[in-house]
C-alpha cells in the first residue's frame, strides 16, 4: 500500500480482514495535512445526480458502521442533510435516489429555518431533504482505519516516501530511500502524488490536483446545524465541524498546485464564503476564525479511477468528494489487489 491517507488506510483495514499481508507506506505521518484527508470533518450524503455514487455511498454507510464496530469508536453522525438549487437539479437527484430506492423528501425554506433557527434559506424555495446525510469524524476516521489495520497485522512505514516501482517476476518491487519491498500487487493511493510516481511504471493517470481553501465560523449551537448543499456557482457547502462551529467550502474554486509546496488561503473563496454565510446562516458570525487549505486530485467528469495495471492497483478517488466513499473504495481496491 502506498499512501495512509482515507483510501490508503481504508484498502489497508479490508485487506487485512482478508487476512493478506499488508505494508503500508506513508511519506509523511499518519494524520499529516498535506493532502486530502486531514481536518476535523468531511460530508457524507446519499444525494447525488448519478445513481452510481448514490449506490456507492449506499454500500459505504453499513462500512462506516461496521468500522466503529471494530474500532470502537464512533466516527460518523447522522445530521440530515438538504440541497438548495434550480429545480432541474434537484430532480436529477430525485431521479437518481428514486433509482436506487434511496428515501428523500422535498421541505420549503420556511419550514427548514423552523427546524434549525441557525440556517435561513429562501422561505418559498423547496430543499431536497435526505436523512441519511451526515459528518465523518476525518482525522479520527484515518486513524481507526490504521489502527484496526495494524491491530490485524498490516505492518505501517510512516517518513517512507515510494521513489519508483520495479517489476519483479509476476509480482513488483516498491522502493523507498530507506528499503525496497517486494509484493504480488502494489495499491496506489498516493492522491495528488500519484500521478508523477506512476508515470516511472509508465501508466498516464489523467488527474490535475487543486489546492482549495476551506473556512470555519464561529456558531453557536452549530452541532446541531444539517448538511447543506447550494447548488450556485461551484457549489457552496456547509457543515458542523467538531470543536470548529461552521466549517465551509467552495467546491472546485481553488487553482492548480504542486503537493510539494505549502499551499495559501484565496481570500477571494474566504470573502465568497463569509458572504454566503451571512446570507444562509444567521446562527454563525459571517467572519471566520480560521481558514487552511486542502488538495483535490481531480478528474475531468470528477469520476474515480479504481483499475489495475499488471501487478499496480490505481485508486485516485477523490475529485473533492470521496471521503464519504473511502470503506466501499477500499473494498474495490482490495478486491482489485486480489
Amino acid at each position: 500500500m502506498v499512501g495512509a491517507g482515507i483510501m490508503g488506510s481504508a484498502t489497508a483495514w479490508r485487506l487485512s480482514r482478508r487476512n493478506r499481508s499488508v505494508a503500508l507506506l506513508e511519506q509523511f505521518e499518519v494524520g499529516h495535512d498535506r493532502g486530502s484527508s486531514h481536518g476535523a470533518a468531511r460530508v457524507f450524503r446519499f444525494s447525488y445526480d448519478d445513481p452510481w455514487f448514490v449506490r456507492l455511498a449506499m454500500e459505504a454507510l453499513p462500512l462506516w458502521r461496521r468500522l466503529e464496530d471494530d474500532a470502537g469508536q464512533a466516527v460518523l453522525r447522522v445530521t440530515g442533510g438538504f440541497d438548495l438549487g434550480p429545480p432541474e437539479r434537484l430532480a436529477a437527484h430525485q431521479e437518481a435516489l428514486d433509482a436506487v430506492g434511496a428515501v428523500w423528501d422535498l421541505v420549503e425554506g420556511s419550514e427548514v429555518a423552523r427546524r434549525f433557527s441557525g440556517v435561513a434559506p429562501p422561505p418559498g424555495a423547496a430543499l431536497l431533504f435526505q436523512p441519511d446525510a451526515g459528518v465523518i469524524a476525518a482525522d479520527l476516521a484515518v486513524r481507526a482505519f490504521v489502527r484496526c489495520a495494524v491491530d490485524r497485522g498490516v505492518e505501517l512505514h510512516e517518513r517512507s516516501r515510494v521513489e519508483e516501482f520495479r517489476p519483479s517476476g509476476d509480482g513488483v518491487e516498491v522502493v523507498t530511500g530507506r528499503e525496497t519491498f517486494r509484493a504480488d500487487a502494489a495499491v496506489v493511493t498516493a492522491g495528488a502524488w500519484a500521478r508523477p510516481l506512476l508515470a516511472g511504471g509508465e501508466i498516464d493517470l489523467p488527474v490535475t490536483p487543486t489546492r482549495e481553501t476551506v473556512a470555519f465560523f464561529p456558531a453557536e449551537g452549530s452541532e446541531a446545524f444539517p448538511v447543506l448543499v447550494e447548488w450556485t456557482e461551484g457549489p457552496l457547502y456547509a457543515l458542523p465541524s467538531p470543536g470548529q462551529g461552521l466549517k465551509t467550502g467552495w467546491h472546485h474554486t481553488g487553482m492548480p498546485t504542486d503537493p510539494d509546496r505549502r499551499g495559501k488561503v484565496e481570500d477571494r473563496i474566504v470573502h465568497r464564503m463569509s458572504e454566503w454565510v451571512a446570507e444562509r446562516f444567521p446562527g454563525a458570525r459571517p467572519q471566520p476564525h480560521h481558514a487552511e487549505t486542502c488538495i483535490y486530485t481531480n478528474t475531468a467528469d470528477e469520476r474515480f479511477i479504481l483499475e489495475r495495471h499488471g501487478p499496480i492497483v490505481v485508486g485516485s478517488a477523490c475529485s473533492g468528494h470521496g471521503f464519504k466513499f473511502a470503506p466501499a473504495v477500499g473494498e474495490r481496491l482490495a478486491a482489485l489487489a486480489g
